[in-house]
C-alpha cells in the first residue's frame, strides 16, 4: 500500500504530494463519459447543488495559497454526544503551517501546543478560542465565531493583509460558509472554503443516497443488500424477509458517522418476533441510540464474513486542477459488534483486487468531481468471500469529509526528517473506564516511542489526554510495518494493558 500519491495541480499544502508515489491511474475515454452523462442527470434534476450564490460572490469552494483557518466540529454528525463533540478540536493542529489559525471552543492546552509544534517543527498556528454557550445548544463552532467580535476581527485583517482567505472544515455545513462569507464581507477578500457546498456535503455522506449512486455507476452487485425504508412497519417487514436468508442484519441511520448509528440484529432473534414485537423492538432500540424519529433509514446484511474492510483515501481537486486522487487503501482496524474505528494500517490485497479496487474508487470519486465535490474524502468498502483471490468487493459509505485517517496521513507529510518509504499506523482509542495518565505524564511514560527528527521514526499525539478527554489518539511513522506496530503496542501498553490486543 502506498502512503502518499502523486503531486496534483493545485499549489495547496492539504493536497497530496509525492513522498511516496501511489497507483496511477486513468480512466477510459467512454468510462469518463458514462459517469459524465450520470453526473449530468443529477444536476439536472438538482440545479442549484453548486450555486455558492447564497453566500455570496466573494466565497467559493477551493483553496488559494494563503492564511488558513482549520476547524473540527462533529456537531454536523447525527447522534454525536455532546461530551465527544469538543474533545476532537485539537486534532487538525498537525495541518497547520505558521501563521494559520485553529478555532477551538475546548479549554486550552498550552503543553499539547508547545508538543505538537516542536514536533512539527514550527511555532504553530494561531489558536483562537471561542465560547459556544450551554452545551445542550450545541452550538456550531463557526456559529460561535460568528458572534465573538473579536475572532471575527482577528481573521478579517488577516484576510485584508494576505488578500485572501481559506477555511478547511472536518465537515463542511452552512455555518462553515456563513463564517466564510462574513470574513469575505469584513476584508473585501476572496474566501475559498476547502470542502464542498453543505448541500452536497449532506448528500455525499448519506448512506442511502451513496448506495443508490454506487448501484448507477457500478451496478447493483458493488453494494450488500440495501433498503430505503420509511415507516417502522416496512422496517419489520423487511427485516423479516432479510432473515430467513442472512445470519445477521443491520439498521442504519443515514446520516451518522461510522458505527455510531449501526444496530445489528441476529436473524434468529427477528425470526422470534412477530411483526408487532419486531415493529416495537426496532423502535425501543433505535430510541436508546438517539434517534428521532427521522426516516428513512437504512436496513442491509451484515456481512459477517468480511475478509477485510479497506478504505480509499481521495482527495478531489477542482476540475481544472486535475482528476481525482486515490492516494492510497487503508485496511481499517474495526472492534466490537457495532465494528467501531480504532485505527488503521497498511494493508496488502492480490494484485488483480488491488487493480479493481483503484479503478472503483476512482470511478466513484470522478463521479463525485463532476458533482461539484472538492477536498477530502474516504470510501469505505467490505471485501467478503472464501479468501481475498475470490473477494467480492462491496462499496458500503462514504465519509465526505476529514477523518480518522486522512488527518494523520496528511500530518505525517508535514514531519520534519520524514523518510519516503515510511510506514503509516493509525491508533485511536477511548478509554471510558480507564484511569489515564495526564498527557505530560504520558508523554514521560512513552518518551521512548515518541517520534524525532534524528531517528525518522516514532509515534505523534495528534490530541491531549487529560480530564476532559479519555482519548489516546496518535499516528507512527516507521521503516516497516513491524516496527510501527511495535511502537503502538508499546504505547499502548503504557496507556493501559487491555488495549493491545486490538492492533493487528
Amino acid at each position: 500500500m502506498d502512503m502518499l500519491a502523486p503531486i496534483s495541480k493545485e499549489k495547496n499544502h492539504l493536497a497530496p504530494w509525492p513522498i511516496k508515489t501511489a497507483v496511477e491511474l486513468e480512466l477510459l475515454p467512454e468510462t469518463r463519459q458514462r459517469i459524465e452523462i450520470l453526473a449530468n442527470k443529477q444536476l439536472r434534476n438538482f440545479p442549484r447543488l453548486n450555486d455558492a450564490s447564497i453566500f455570496g460572490e466573494h466565497v467559493s469552494a477551493g483553496y488559494e495559497e494563503g492564511p488558513l483557518l482549520l476547524l473540527e466540529d462533529h456537531r454536523g454528525i447525527e447522534l454525536m454526544p455532546e461530551d465527544r463533540v469538543a474533545s476532537h478540536e485539537y486534532r487538525m493542529f498537525g495541518l497547520a503551517r505558521d501563521n494559520d489559525f485553529l478555532l477551538i471552543s475546548r479549554p486550552r492546552f498550552r503543553s499539547f501546543e508547545t508538543y505538537s509544534s516542536e514536533a512539527f517543527g514550527h511555532n504553530g498556528p494561531n489558536i483562537i478560542e471561542v465560547d459556544r454557550g450551554d452545551v445542550r445548544l450545541r452550538v456550531p463552532l463557526a456559529a460561535a465565531c460568528l458572534n465573538n467580535e473579536a475572532a471575527l476581527s482577528k481573521l478579517g485583517a488577516a484576510a485584508a493583509s494576505a488578500g485572501t482567505f481559506n477555511i478547511c472544515p472536518y465537515l463542511s455545513t452552512g455555518h462553515d460558509w456563513l463564517l466564510g462569507a462574513e470574513i469575505a464581507r469584513r476584508s473585501g477578500c476572496p474566501v475559498q472554503i476547502c470542502a464542498p457546498l453543505p448541500q452536497l456535503s449532506r448528500l455525499v455522506n448519506d448512506k442511502l443516497w451513496f448506495a443508490s449512486h454506487i448501484k448507477m455507476i457500478l451496478g447493483k452487485e458493488s453494494v450488500p443488500p440495501t433498503y430505503s425504508v420509511y415507516g417502522p412497519i416496512a422496517a419489520a417487514a423487511i427485516l423479516s424477509k432479510l432473515a430467513r436468508s442472512h445470519d445477521r442484519l443491520v439498521i442504519k441511520l443515514p446520516a451518522s458517522a461510522g458505527s455510531m448509528g449501526n444496530l445489528v440484529l441476529e436473524s434468529d432473534f427477528v425470526r422470534s418476533l412477530t411483526s408487532r414485537e419486531l415493529r416495537d423492538e426496532l423502535l425501543e432500540r433505535l430510541h436508546a441510540i438517539g434517534w428521532r424519529d427521522r426516516f428513512p433509514i437504512l436496513i442491509g446484511v451484515w456481512e459477517v464474513a468480511a475478509l477485510a474492510s479497506p478504505s480509499a483515501q481521495v482527495w478531489i481537486p477542482r476540475t481544472e486542477d486535475g482528476p481525482p486522487i486515490i492516494e492510497g487503501i487503508f485496511g481499517q482496524i474495526l472492534a466490537g459488534e457495532n465494528q467501531s474505528f480504532i485505527g488503521a494500517t497498511a494493508i496488502d490485497l492480490p494484485q488483480p483486487l488491488e487493480a479493481r479496487f483503484y479503478q472503483q474508487a476512482l470511478e466513484i470519486a470522478y463521479y463525485f468531481q463532476c458533482l461539484g465535490f472538492f477536498g477530502r474524502m474516504s470510501l469505505d468498502a467490505l471485501l467478503t468471500g472464501p479468501d481475498l483471490s475470490n473477494a467480492a468487493l462491496h462499496w458500503i459509505e462514504c465519509n465526505g469529509r476529514w477523518g480518522g485517517v486522512s488527518i494523520p496521513m496528511t500530518a505525517a507529510r508535514n514531519l520534519p526528517g520524514i523518510d519516503d518509504s515510511s510506514e503509516l499506523l493509525v491508533v485511536q482509542r477511548v478509554f471510558r473506564d480507564s484511569n489515564i495518565a495526564g498527557f505530560d505524564a504520558l508523554l514521560k511514560d512513552v518518551s521512548t516511542w515518541i517520534y524525532s527528527r534524528d531517528k525518522g521514526e516514532g509515534a505523534v499525539f495528534l490530541e491531549p489526554t487529560d480530564q476532559f478527554q479519555q482519548n489516546v489518539t496518535f499516528f507512527v511513522v516507521a521503516p516497516t510495518r513491524a516496527t510501527a506496530r511495535h511502537i503502538g503496542t508499546s504505547i499502548l501498553q503504557a496507556v493501559t494493558p487491555d488495549a493491545v490486543r486490538d492492533i493487528a
